[in-house]
């Protein structure tokens, strides 16, 4: 996981409501989509129509990516996803919660 906490994330973002970004609901689970590529973001968005606006935003720094997984927590956000794509079956998930305590701990480290 701390490959994944130490790469740069990108997200897609509202460009018409700063801080607002793509909140996915699956099973009554509240779902937050990251990825590692710009590319892949702009492809989950070229197919997915409620993403049509949206911007890709990249976060790096440990303090960017805290705020922003504490901010999910307090949209009711329990599970990141990374890459999904629309038609894949799988994708990695990893709580938030574990991720931003690991988070903390990389940040400590230095």
């Amino acid at each position: 996981m701390d490959d994944l906490l130490k790469a740069t994330w990108y997200v897609l973002e509202d460009p018409q409501v700063p801080g607002e970004h793509l909140v996915l609901e699956s099973l009554g689970q509240r779902l937050s989509a990251i990825w590692l590529s710009q590319d892949e973001a702009r492809a989950f968005m070229e197919k997915t129509p409620t993403a049509a606006g949206m911007q890709v935003g990249k976060l790096e720094g440990y303090s960017l990516k805290e705020t922003y997984l504490v901010a999910l927590g307090r949209l009711g956000v329990n599970q990141i996803v990374v890459g999904y794509q629309p038609g894949m079956f799988q994708a990695q998930v990893i709580p938030r919660e574990k991720a931003l305590e690991r988070l903390s701990l990389l940040a400590w480290e230095g």
